[in-house]
């Protein structure tokens, strides 16, 4: 009887982790919707999603020596992206990339664009708006506690 009721709570545990994302890819479409920016701020971790920009817009170090010129420039370039996206990268910026509509407008759902979302892996959940053949956005949601967020964001 107990084996029975720890299998039970097992198979609960296992459905409801599966559902969560669902869940929270529904909040955010919903508070999307409503333009309601204190709920995206809790399904979007903006400064995950600002650290992804700023890491592929930095500029490494060359393979070969560098002179100071060089490292000051790029240095440069570099702090002056991460600015830009720190600027640029707001909650109504990605609403507008999510919704197509900026905050004056009556946003869409997101669903009307939803072609996947499944589990990218055990922490990691992948959304696609689009078909793949053309030009798709992608979010990725991580896992925060039992709230899924939006990390990383390509379109």
């Amino acid at each position: 009887m107990i084996m029975r009721l720890i299998v039970r709570l097992l198979f609960l545990a296992v459905i409801l982790y599966g559902i969560l994302p669902y869940y929270s890819l529904y909040r955010l479409d919903h508070a999307l919707v409503a333009n309601d920016t204190v709920q995206l701020g809790k399904y979007i971790d903006l400064e995950q999603v600002r650290d992804n920009y700023k890491r592929s817009l930095r500029i490494e170090k060359n393979s070969h020596d560098e002179g100071f010129a060089s490292r000051m420039l790029r240095d440069g370039a570099n702090s002056m992206s991460a600015y830009t996206v720190d600027q640029a990268v707001t909650i109504d910026w990605i609403r507008q990339r999510l919704s197509g509509s900026d905050q004056r407008e009556t946003a869409s759902s997101m669903f009307d664009q939803l072609d996947h979302a499944f589990f990218d892996s055990p922490n990691q959940f992948l959304v696609r708006l689009g078909e793949l053949s053309d030009n798709p956005t992608v979010l990725i949601m991580k896992r925060d506690g039992l709230v899924w967020r939006l990390s990383e964001l390509y379109y």
